[in-house]
């Protein structure tokens, strides 16, 4: 008898449904696809086992090889105890395609994040076993549809390993082409950034982080994407995501500049948040003066109106010293600038960067003292 592969793809799709008790083993199944010829077995289990061989090399089958006893026929020289011991033999998603038709035509990777570059079978099942061990069996597919791992791609879990399915789940959709991988992309880096409701533990984060910067992936605002391996001083830990980085400036920056920041105005974000410093250390300290002038006064001399730390000691009058030098050269270097010049076109990391020296001198605003008040007044 001749199989075909395609009929054979086709038969077994029409039984998943209607008689799946054709699928429990594979001399069944093959007795059902002959639909009543008279099989000569000396010759058409043979051929019958290479079709079954081939559509698996090509993933569109799969089985259960277990069956009933742990000495595994040879499919080729013992073709019917091997088609008696595979069991559940189903169609994978390109199978089903297959069988029924469809063609499916997959985008290439994302240019900028994804070069299609393999992220290493051992990083992933270190992956699967850290976040195996925060879960219960009955949470796994919940959890991972939560997440956005699309329903396709969840398969099935038998409730007993926890890190081999999920190793599956990952395995299958970075094998999946460019919408797969996207969504295990978004998924490890929001996990890696803590932005799950479980994620990894410190230490397995840290090496899991390091394992991915030698493969040349990094995690950037919840997502991995590729980038030069680095093999020396790799990251202990991935870098705080845009809207982390953002959520952890001082109220009053975030409040001077996040309107501009959401319109992407960093220019005009950085100017309002200086600007905002300069007029708390006026509010501050009842001076009329602005700028580096104002700083000098609010921050130097022997008695400076606002006191960053102990100043009879040569260390805190070190530190008073230099943190006017930062304030000064602040409104002089990053406000001043903007507020005389067009915006320029400026790096969104570095932009944030700026900001989040602004929120550095509001926090030591929150901590300063009068000069009344100070260890050192009246000396």
């Amino acid at each position: 008898m001749h199989w075909d592969d395609l009929d054979l793809l086709r038969t077994i799709d029409a039984l998943e449904d209607s008689e799946p008790v054709s699928l429990t083993n594979g001399f069944f199944l093959m007795q059902r696809a002959a639909n009543g010829v008279q099989l000569d077995h000396s010759q058409d289990q043979r051929a019958f086992v290479w079709e079954l061989l081939v559509a698996a090399h090509d993933d569109l089958v799969t089985w259960d090889p277990r069956g009933v006893s742990q000495q595994y026929s040879d499919p080729f020289t013992d073709t019917n105890a091997w088609l008696q011991q595979i069991r559940d033999v189903r169609l994978t998603i390109r199978g089903r395609d297959r069988a029924r038709g469809r063609v499916v035509l997959l985008l290439p990777p994302d240019p900028d994040e994804d070069d299609g570059r393999q992220i290493m079978g051992l990083t992933l099942e270190e992956i699967a076993l850290d976040l195996g061990e925060s879960l219960l069996p009955s949470q796994l597919r919940r959890y991972l549809r939560d997440s956005g791992i699309p329903d396709e791609s969840l398969g099935a879990s038998d409730g007993t390993d926890k890190g081999q399915y999920l190793l599956a789940v990952f395995e299958n959709l970075h094998n999946g082409g460019s919408a797969a991988r996207r969504a295990l992309r978004i998924f490890l880096g929001s996990w890696l950034e803590n932005r799950q409701p479980v994620g990894p533990r410190p230490d397995a984060q840290r090496r899991i982080v390091a394992q991915l910067a030698r493969q040349g992936w990094f995690v950037k605002e919840g997502r991995l994407v590729v980038g030069d391996p680095q093999f020396g001083d790799v990251p202990l830990a991935p870098p705080l995501g845009r809207e982390a980085r953002l959520a952890a400036l001082h109220p009053l920056v975030r409040r001077a500049a996040l309107r501009y920041v959401d319109d992407g105005h960093m220019g005009a974000a950085i100017l309002e948040s200086f600007k905002a410093v300069n007029n708390r250390v006026k509010e501050m300290t009842g001076l009329d003066a602005d700028g580096a002038e104002l700083m000098g006064k609010a921050f130097g001399g022997t008695t400076p109106r606002l006191v960053l730390t102990d100043l009879s000691t040569r260390s805190g009058q070190d530190e008073q010293a230099g943190f006017l030098d930062i304030f000064r050269g602040a409104v002089r270097g990053i406000r001043n600038p903007n507020a005389h010049e067009p915006f320029g076109a400026l790096d969104d990391n570095a932009a944030i960067e700026q900001l989040t020296l602004a929120s550095l001198l509001m926090h030591r605003l929150d901590a300063t003292t009068s000069a009344d008040s100070s260890p050192s007044a009246g000396q």
